[in-house]
């Protein structure tokens, strides 16, 4: 994810100049330089005291369908945000009262604010939409303005067909196969690492340990650029219910049967392991599906993790419900 500017919002505070350690904010334009910026990053999104930037993904998943008549009114709806911009910008231009053009000029970019989620949730202003391309190729086909810029427009709509035939053609061949592959092992290496670094520290070899630290976050960022490339990272809605299907299958489907095949060959050990695992998912298929019950609301809550068998309250426990740990070790988050 890359880091863009609204020209309207900025206050001229620049603070992203002094944070953006690759100079991507620092362009005669205004604009970010997408290129420079480091995906993630979003060290100029925290600086900015006027909330001008922010994340957009490199690439958005599928515009998500809407009946016609849900359409049509929200299309209804942007028309009256568009007129009340319009009534409020022109009360601005004639009135001599500085509380009142206070007032209107608040009025007419809050109109303008929700006209513009109005209209993505339309589906116009998503780069993906068939309704961008179709609004696209229609002005080109309108008689224009001879300071219209007929080539700025052939060249957005050339990048995104570029775009969808990119998509389409990961979606073909075996790339996102060799992305979900890589994000598998990218993944295990990260663990492996911090487990390696675990065992080096209490061996006293902390030179190694920082090392297997250190390639162990390197994973890390392998790993989650390799799952949003993929296009696996869907909205907070989507991944709570994509999270509570995971912990259902495994503490259903998967764990049971590992469960007794350990206890069959006598590995007590595994036995241990795979139980605490299979309890502990079973709350966290629980919690995910709270939170998406939940998601609207803004009360903070807070979460405690068993630091031995990853088990997780809202409130600290007297001891684990699973392993019996003192509820004094437990980690708040």
């Amino acid at each position: 994810m890359h880091a863009v500017r609204n020209i309207r919002l900025c206050t001229k505070d620049c603070l992203c100049l002094y944070v953006c350690p690759s100079g991507a904010t620092d362009t005669e334009t205004g604009q970010i330089d997408a290129e420079k910026c480091i995906s993630g990053c979003r060290l100029c999104v925290d600086a900015c005291p006027s909330h001008a930037i922010s994340l957009v993904p490199d690439e958005y998943p599928p515009q998500q369908e809407k009946e016609k008549s849900v359409q049509a009114s929200l299309r209804k709806l942007s028309e009256s945000k568009s007129k009340q911009e319009i009534i409020a910008s022109s009360i601005v231009e004639l009135t001599d009262d500085p509380i009142l053009r206070q007032l209107v000029k608040a009025l007419s970019m809050s109109n303008r604010l929700m006209d513009e989620d109005v209209l993505r949730e339309a589906g116009y202003m998503l780069p993906q939409s068939k309704n961008v391309m179709s609004f696209l190729k229609s002005l080109l086909d309108s008689p224009q303005s001879d300071d219209f810029p007929k080539e700025s427009v052939e060249k957005l709509i050339k990048l995104l067909n570029s775009n969808n035939k990119e998509n389409k053609k990961m979606d073909d061949n075996k790339t996102l196969r060799n992305l979900m592959e890589a994000f598998a092992g990218e993944a295990q290496a990260n663990r492996k690492y911090l487990a390696y670094a675990k065992k080096a520290e209490k061996e006293g070899h902390m030179n190694a340990a920082k090392l297997f630290k250190a390639a162990s976050d390197a994973e890390t960022i392998h790993a989650l650029k390799h799952f949003e490339v993929a296009g696996k990272v869907g909205s907070t809605a989507d991944n709570l219910k994509d999270g509570f299907a995971g912990e259902t299958h495994e503490y259903k489907e998967m764990y049971p049967p590992f469960v007794e095949e350990a206890k069959a060959e006598g590995n007590t050990a595994a036995v241990r392991t795979f139980t605490y695992a299979m309890k502990a998912e079973e709350v966290h298929a629980r919690l995910y599906q709270e939170a998406l019950e939940n998601l609207d609301k803004t009360d903070e809550v807070f979460y405690y993790l068993c630091p031995v068998c990853g088990n997780i309250e809202k409130a600290v426990p007297d001891k684990c419900t699973v392993c019996g740990v003192a509820g004094e070790k437990f980690i708040k988050y």
